[in-house]
């Protein structure tokens, strides 16, 4: 996050010509506060359920043959994809469609693995 913080300053800052580093003090502090809150929270958590494990090995194995299972089905996917597209002549993709792409396969994913997570 800091990194990121820093690199968005730098970037600005060359668009712009102005580098701003009055933007750094809310950027650690927002950094810290999130990792403070972090901790407590894991403590908190630790406190209350013992040495209980999140996950047992039954859950492990699933979301493991899960993801296992999706990345294929992906890869296949997408070069079909790619390979169709390609065979009705299309030589350039926009970058939007390849974001909301993207963006439609992380959700897919995670919520795949919320109800993998569940059984």
């Amino acid at each position: 996050m800091l990194i990121g913080g820093l690199l968005a300053i730098y970037l600005i800052g060359k668009e712009t010509g102005v580098y701003d580093y009055e933007l750094l003090f809310p950027i650690t502090l927002g950094t810290v506060g999130g990792f403070l809150i972090f901790l407590a929270i894991s403590k908190l958590k630790q406190k209350r359920n013992g040495n209980v494990p999140d996950f047992d090995e039954r859950s492990v194995l699933l979301i493991k043959k899960y993801l296992m299972i999706s990345l294929y089905v992906i890869l296949f996917g997408s070069g079909a994809a790619v390979i169709i597209v390609y065979a009705m002549g299309i030589k350039y993709i926009e970058t939007g469609i390849l974001m909301i792409y993207l963006f439609s396969l992380y959700i897919i994913l995670g919520l795949g693995t919320l109800v993998v997570k569940r059984l």
